[in-house]
């Protein structure tokens, strides 16, 4: 199992005003000007050498790939920025940054066993005008969990209790399997929109929302975090495939409670500084 994981230097509650409070609290802030970018940091990359059949960083740090020099036998992860500004409004979901999985088979011993995930978030408040100040960068935490599945199964089984090669996820071979911590969102931050400190700044709260994420089966749930962790929530990636992950941002006043059906709320991806820890890669077969 490989998992994402954020460095210990999480911003608990961002404040842009000081001093004492105000009466009177900022106008609240209806839209936002975001610029969202994450990138691999090479430094992380294990194992090193960015020679194949290691893994290879290239296009700035943003496609990590492992496997022989020809693309048929290489998978990766290939992250695909906004670039530029984009506007979220208050309340509604906006589209941020996707990664992709290229899940393919690979030579037997070439894997990819941790990496890190540098992003940067920050935002401005655009309406009501004038233009607030600027946040940013936001560190925060989430955890995803990974694991590398062999085509074939263990006797004859996939990791999600499927049968190889049958109909859906698994039918080109065992699909691999993401699960997501259910317990991270709503990241407090306290906004002062005027800049001023002229009136007391007000809380907002910033989730982060993955398309195609749900419930998984329970066996893949076991087979990621052990038993006892039934209910967990994730999306898997079929063989011979690429499967991406589209991110979209949420920013309220009031927390979020319930995820959308077939989305999962998660802290930060495109915010964090993230780690991809875990076992070496399983030898894919076929």
């Amino acid at each position: 199992m490989n998992t994402f994981k954020l460095a210990q230097t999480a911003v608990a509650v961002l404040a842009l005003s000081a001093g004492a409070a105000h009466a009177v609290p900022s106008p609240s802030v209806t839209q936002w000007s975001i610029v969202d970018v994450a990138v691999f940091d090479p430094a992380s990359v294990l194992p090193a050498g960015n020679t194949f059949p290691n893994p290879v960083l290239s296009n700035g740090n943003t496609e990590l790939r492992w496997g022989n020099t020809a693309p048929t036998s290489q998978s990766g992860l290939i992250i695909d920025n906004t670039g530029s500004p984009f506007t979220v409004n208050t309340g509604i979901l906006a589209s941020t940054i996707s990664i992709t999985h290229d899940n393919f088979p690979i030579p037997p011993g070439n894997s990819l066993t941790s990496v890190d995930i540098n992003g940067l978030l920050t935002l401005t408040s655009v309406a009501p005008p004038p233009n607030g100040p600027t946040v940013g960068p936001v560190l925060l935490p989430f955890q995803v969990s990974f694991l590398e599945t062999p085509n074939n199964g263990t006797g004859g089984v996939c990791a999600d209790g499927g049968t190889p090669f049958a109909a859906g996820i698994n039918v080109n071979g065992c699909s691999d399997i993401f699960v997501i911590d259910v317990e991270s969102l709503n990241f407090p931050f306290f906004y002062d929109s005027d800049g001023l400190g002229v009136g007391d700044p007000v809380l907002y709260f910033l989730s982060i929302f993955a398309d195609g994420f749900g419930t998984l089966s329970d066996a893949a749930c076991t087979s990621v975090l052990g038993a006892g962790n039934n209910g967990c929530r994730g999306f898997q990636t079929a063989e011979l495939l690429s499967t991406t992950a589209v991110f979209k941002l949420l920013i309220t006043e009031t927390p979020f409670e319930t995820p959308e059906p077939g989305s999962l709320a998660l802290m930060g991806l495109g915010m964090a500084s993230l780690g991809w820890i875990g076992r070496r890669r399983k030898q894919k077969q076929g």
